[in-house]
């Protein structure tokens, strides 16, 4: 009888640590969350969780923010939900990993992925490309 009330307390026990373990670290994840979400301002540059990189330009009562995804010539402006902005660029100091997470680069601003190739660049035009024509082709009777 005692060995049986010895083991429901272990247990008991071992329930309970399980179950810190794995609500201590998602509560500060939401804390750290919330407080990216009310660091964002107008001028702030966000990445959206489908990785798409701008500036805020409006903030709406809503729950919406207006980001300007395009460049400056001619700017892009996006509607999207607060909850769908995965990064607050402005606040981040993240340095480069081997895990393959997101990187920001310190000097130019821009967002690197450490597992992508960089873009291929565009081909330059010659006479070549440009008079491009489709083979002629010979209409044969002959069946």
């Amino acid at each position: 009888m005692n060995s049986t009330i010895i083991m429901i307390v272990i247990l008991v026990v071992l329930f309970g640590g399980m179950m810190a373990i794995s609500i201590i670290p998602q509560r500060k994840k939401q804390r750290e969350y919330a407080a990216m979400q009310n660091a964002i301002k107008v001028g702030t540059r966000v990445m959206t969780i489908g990785r798409l990189v701008g500036t805020v330009v409006a903030i709406n009562t809503d729950n919406t923010l207006e980001i300007d995804i395009g460049t400056k010539g001619s700017p892009v402006i996006i509607v999207i939900n607060r909850e769908g902005i995965g990064l607050n660029l402005d606040a981040q100091q993240v340095a480069p990993n081997s895990k393959g997470d997101i990187k920001v680069n310190e000097n130019e601003g821009d967002v690197d992925a450490d597992n992508t190739a960089p873009a291929p660049e565009a081909p330059e035009k010659t006479e070549a490309t440009e008079k491009t024509e489709a083979p002629e082709t010979k209409e044969d009777d002959s069946i």
